[in-house]
């Protein structure tokens, strides 16, 4: 004898691939001084991370100030918020902020 399924619509096996950790992204506004680029990159290797990307630059010569943009993959929210808190400690920086990029969407 045969057995049929009936209103019911085989289950598929579809399951959700998980999206990565998004890429947070610090800019760190700080002193132009010779010591201040590897004091802001410490407080990464302290942790055993390793930035996916750094950028630094004088904003102006007038204002003396070193911008240093900096991007971290795969990177939760509360690990982001302890490294711009750590980074603000910094007696050479002067503001810290932190925006998230999501990953896309595997298809």
């Amino acid at each position: 004898m045969q057995t049929q399924h009936r209103g019911h619509a085989p289950q598929s096996a579809s399951r959700s691939v998980p999206r990565p950790a998004p890429t947070q992204c610090f800019s760190v506004q700080a002193l132009a001084d010779p010591g201040t680029l590897p004091r802001v990159l410490e407080v990464f290797a302290k942790r055993g991370l390793v930035p996916a990307r750094v950028h630094a630059s004088r904003a102006s010569a007038a204002k003396g100030d070193l911008v240093v943009d900096i991007q971290l993959d795969d990177t939760g929210t509360e690990q982001a918020r302890l490294i711009a808190q750590e980074l603000r400690r910094q007696f050479c920086v002067d503001a810290v902020l932190v925006a998230e990029k999501l990953a896309p969407a595997p298809a």
